[in-house]
Formats: C-alpha cells, structure tokens, sequence
C-alpha cells in the first residue's frame, strides 16, 4: 500500500456529483485502496498461509494404547534374561533417552524372572498374587516397550512407554492410561506435547511445539485445544486467545510480524463479529466481520484524518455511509459494491429502470 494522504489529496468538494469522478480515482487506484485488500488477503489465517496447527499427537489407532492381559507366571514361560530388543526405531530411540528414574514411593512387590507368555509378550518385574505389581518391564511383539509402574496388572504411577513406530510416552499413568502430567514426543515429527492427561487424552494446561519453530501454550479439553491459549507460528506472527475445537473462536488479538494487530472475534480460525485492525502506519478499521471480511458497520481512518463510515459487505462499502476527504467536508452517500452512486444512479435504482 502507498501513502495515501500523497495520492489521495482532493480539493473540497461541494456536493456528491462533483465527487464522482474524483472518488473513481481514489478508490480504483490500488495505492488508496478504501477496502485494504492488503488486509483482507492476509488475514485468511486458518485456510491458506498461516493454519493453526492440528498436528493430532495421537491420530494412530489407540497411540497410547491399553496393555493386553498377561497371565500369571505359573502360567508363562520362564526366561533366563530378559532378551536385547530388536526393534530398531526402539532400539534408537531408548539410546537417545536418560535411564528411567524411578520414584522412590512406587508400590513394589515381588521380583520373579522374566516371563514369556503364549502371546509372545515378555514381561520382566515384580508381582503381587499372581499379578503385575511394582516395578517391571514389558515387550511386545512388534517391538513396543514400557518401563515402569504396575499396579493390579495395570500400569499405574511413572513410568515409559516406546511405541514400535518410535513415538514415546513419559510420564503418569493410572489404569493403563497415561493421567496426570506427561509428555509425547513424535519420532517421524519431533512435535512434543506436555502438560497434563486424562484418560489418554490432553486436558488441562498444556504445551505443543513443531520442528518448524512454531508452538501452542494453552488449555486443552478432551485432546483439542479448547479455552484460552497462546499459538504463536514460526513466521512471527502470534494469537493469543479463545480456542474452540483446535480453532480460534471467541475473543482473541492476532498479531502480525509486520506490526498489524487485529482484536476481536473469532469464528472457526476467522474474523467474525466486532473487532479492530490497525496498521503500523496508522490506518485503522473499526466494526463488523464475516468470514475474514468488513460487513456490516464498520469506520476506516487514514492517519491524515480522513475517514469512511458506513456500511459493509463482503470487504466493500456497500450501503448508506460518511466519507470524509478533509477537514472541512463530508459527503453522505450510497455505494454499492465499493462504488459510490450518483443522485441519477439512486433515482434509476428506486425506479428500476
């Protein structure tokens, strides 16, 4: 966009006649551009340039997944030592992590030898009356391994899992769920996710960050982000608001790099409702969205002090509004479609001819 107080300088017009074809020029030339198609191009935020992330943590079938009944020991195969995991993607990723620190109030139970089931599962650990109880270790066929608690045949309290596809959970379980505070981390992605769990899925305060710079602090509901958060994209640019559904919706300040600021509703990743954008270089829209365009009534204002105010539809003045060209007049005046009617224009409407 250009300087618009440059471009746009008219003398003082005395009547909306006389104001046509000078408003022809102001309005079509791209540089004083009434509708600030720099804006509305923009701010197309969950469509196109810059979409809130949905990066689903846990879009494998059962990711964190329940553990299968293991039977009794008497009921097992007993193994001299627990076997090498052959797994290579385990292998790797059990390389690049700390030893499991185990919490010094875990319940414990007995230590048996490892034990190898009809189903080929292998587990390693302590008992209780014949069930997972304390502190032990399973593999399952196709590589997968977790490292920590068992309570009543469950895994409960700390502990790890390592899925064969590389992704890992850390963190706290109860009733073969991770609950309470963890955190996943993606093997193909690197996006992390920690903060707090119920029943295998994200609630309460949480923290998601991408390989590409860009990250999600916030409340989360039921595995989506859902309250008030803070995205901010690798780009620069930064939200900070309502979330609905993993979407921007409800009330939130959308901030660009470039220095524009839009505050105001949201609806499913849009502008929609009441709110305000302004411009680094001091233009500022003031009113009514929908679906990421001025509709309804709405004031712009250049930083020279001209102003239109009026209505709006799909981006353009369209209806009954104020334009003012200088300190000294302004000229009241229909417009349809982002052009302003003539008197003759008005009568050739109402008649229908």
């Amino acid at each position: 966009m250009g300087n618009a107080s440059t471009c746009c300088s008219h003398p003082a017009i005395q009547n909306k006649e006389a104001l046509i074809p000078q408003q022809k020029n102001m309005l079509v030339n791209e540089e004083c551009d009434v509708r600030e198609w720099e804006a509305d191009d923009f701010v197309k935020i969950g469509l196109q340039t810059h979409p809130v992330k949905e990066h689903k943590l846990f879009d494998q079938p059962s990711v964190i997944r329940r553990m299968e009944s293991v039977e009794g020991p008497k009921l097992g195969q007993r193994l001299e030592v627990f076997p090498e995991i052959e797994n290579q993607i385990v292998r790797t990723v059990l390389g690049q992590l700390p030893l499991l620190m185990i919490p010094q109030d875990m319940e414990r139970g007995e230590e048996n030898p490892p034990i190898k089931f009809d189903n080929n599962f292998i587990y390693h650990g302590e008992w209780k009356d014949s069930q997972k109880h304390g502190y032990g270790k399973l593999l399952w066929p196709d590589g997968s391994y977790y490292e920590g608690g068992f309570v009543n045949d469950e895994t409960s309290g700390f502990g790890r899992l390592i899925h064969s596809f590389g992704d890992y959970y850390e963190g706290s379980w109860k009733h073969d769920q991770a609950n309470g505070y963890g955190k996943y981390h993606r093997y193909r992605n690197q996006a992390t996710y920690e903060g707090n769990w119920v029943n295998d899925k994200q609630q309460g305060q949480g923290k998601e960050t991408w390989q590409d710079g860009s990250s999600y602090e916030g409340e989360y509901f039921n595995g989506k982000k859902q309250g008030r958060g803070l995205f901010k994209w690798g780009n620069g640019n930064m939200y900070i608001g309502d979330f609905k559904n993993n979407k921007m919706d409800g009330h939130g300040v959308y901030y660009w790099k470039s220095g524009k600021v839009y505050d105001g509703e949201w609806k499913e990743n849009r502008m929609d409702g009441e709110g305000s954008f302004n411009w680094p270089d001091g233009r500022k829209y003031k009113g009514s969205y929908k679906n990421d365009l001025k509709e309804g009534y709405g004031i712009f204002e250049w930083s020279d002090g001209r102003y239109y105010k009026g209505e709006w539809k799909q981006g353009k003045q369209h209806g009954k509004g104020i334009l003012r060209m200088d300190q000294a007049k302004e000229i009241t005046a229909e417009w349809i479609n982002g052009k302003m009617l003539t008197e003759k224009q008005i009568e050739q409407q109402a008649t229908g001819s």
